[in-house]
């Protein structure tokens, strides 16, 4: 009775660190770096199943953030030599963050949240009922 509370409560830990990473990349989506530098690399949650193993040593089912990555693809660099971190040939190096691909995932996790929210309360109806009828 108690696993799908276990199953809710592991998939609402993973959209809370999911929308705190989603949060962090768009806080992060203007930052510069000095020459030489690297700027803020995009971080990225890697979500999976939590195997049998862990199930028999731990007792809970469900998802779990296995890695929180950075994405090592290209930086944006954009041509401002009045810029204080500008190179030597005028250009500065900003963070890999798409706005609009965080805005998703920022949407994606709340509505895991939201989803496995309803989850648990639709378990503990069924608890409530079950208590009910052991009343008798």
């Amino acid at each position: 009775m108690f696993e799908g509370i276990n199953t809710s409560g592991s998939a609402l830990n993973a959209a809370k660190q999911w929308m705190e990473v989603s949060s962090n990349n768009i806080a992060n989506a203007d930052s510069s770096a000095a020459p030489g530098e690297t700027p803020f690399l995009r971080k990225r949650v890697v979500l999976s199943e939590i195997t049998p193993f862990e199930t028999a040593l731990t007792g809970t089912k469900g998802v779990k953030v296995s890695e929180i990555s950075s994405d090592t693809g290209s930086v944006k660099r954009v041509y401002d030599p009045t810029h204080p971190n500008a190179n030597e040939a005028g250009y500065v190096n900003y963070a890999n963050v798409d706005m609009t691909a965080e805005m998703t995932n920022l949407m994606v996790g709340q509505k895991m949240y939201a989803a496995n929210t309803s989850a648990l309360q639709a378990n503990e109806k069924m608890m409530e009922k079950d208590l009910e009828i052991g009343k008798v």
